[in-house]
């Protein structure tokens, strides 16, 4: 349940305040300009943007939990799971999510395989995965993410400010410069393991939602009718249009105050038809938990860690190679 770079933000108004006024300055002159020393950072306008952001998203969170309670529809549902890991963050600060996910695709009625043509096979998927948040609202990256799918298949990651370490099944541990933003996809798609299972499942999904003291418990089930503007749509969304929901049952809980779902047991059965028509019968199921963080969760820098073996990128060295030739 995992591009372009995107550009990485400033990390505070004070910030890009200090670096607006290091940038401004003579336009000319023959005289070096004296460097100009930063602005001092100020914790206190930075602690009161961050409270101001947290109370925003907020009482956006409880709004979407409030039209869930008024009226409980798949639609809504998506609407407060669809909370992406920079809420999370914000309203719920530093975390342990662990989900398991299991995937089941069995063909109904197995042909004999074919020279030429797709062939049907069983499929039996566990992805385990547990992340560890460990900073606080406008701290750097503190981060660690574990993820398996059997099979040998496995890969540890760990951001630690600017540095990031990596390692695969059966290797050691390397290690390289933060130099991108790709971390914030993956926490995205962790966030939304609940929101993606609850998609699957919505153009057949009935709900029930009760709310208990600070939480809210969504009780979901199999609708009696097909609401075809539910199923999903576009591109690697194809096989979507050929599957029939043939059971939904499990519970999301949610926080009342923040909008974020706290734990989920959702299991969904359908049937599946490939692009020969050929029935398949799969199932779903997503168990999922966010806890705060215990002694088991610290984070620090593996012992050893051996640099990311780097190369020269081809436009580079084209660069280096012509670049003397441009006057000639």
């Amino acid at each position: 349940m995992l591009g372009s770079r995107p550009v990485k933000p400033l990390a505070s108004p004070a910030l890009a305040l200090a670096l607006g006024l290091a940038l401004s300055g003579p336009a000319c002159g023959d005289a070096e300009p004296e460097a100009e020393a930063p602005a001092p950072a100020n914790p206190a306008a930075e602690s009161a943007a961050l409270e101001g952001a947290r109370e925003v998203k907020t009482a956006a969170a409880r709004a979407r939990v409030d039209a869930l309670l008024a009226a409980p529809t798949p639609a809504n549902l998506l609407a407060v799971l669809a909370q992406g890991h920079a809420e999370a963050r914000l309203l719920r600060g530093p975390h342990h999510v662990h989900h398991t996910a299991k995937f089941d695709l069995i063909p109904e009625t197995p042909a004999k395989p074919i020279v030429g043509e797709a062939i049907e096979q069983e499929r039996h998927i566990v992805d385990e995965l547990s992340l560890v948040w460990a900073a606080q609202p406008g701290e750097p990256v503190r981060m660690r993410l574990h993820q398996t799918t059997g099979n040998g298949e496995e890969h540890e990651l760990v951001i630690l400010g600017e540095q990031v370490y990596t390692r695969l099944a059966f290797r050691g541990w390397q290690v390289r410069a933060l130099d991108s933003e790709l971390h914030y996809a993956r926490l995205d798609e962790v966030q939304h393991s609940v929101h993606d299972i609850v998609e699957l499942a919505a153009p057949a999904l009935a709900l029930d939602v009760a709310e208990t003291g600070d939480d809210v418990t969504v009780t979901l089930r199999k609708a009696d009718a097909v609401d075809t503007s539910r199923i999903a749509a576009g591109y690697g969304r194809e096989w979507r249009q050929r599957t029939e929901i043939t059971a939904v049952s499990g519970t999301v809980t949610l926080a009342r105050a923040t909008g974020l779902w706290k734990s989920a047991e959702v299991s969904v059965g359908y049937v599946l038809r490939d692009v020969k028509e050929r029935p398949q019968r799969g199932e779903t199921q997503l168990t999922a938990a966010v806890r705060g963080l215990g002694p088991d969760d610290e984070i620090t820098a593996p012992a050893t860690a051996t640099p990311v073996p780097e190369r020269v990128r081809y436009e580079v060295e084209r660069q280096e190679l012509l670049g003397g030739l441009a006057g000639t």
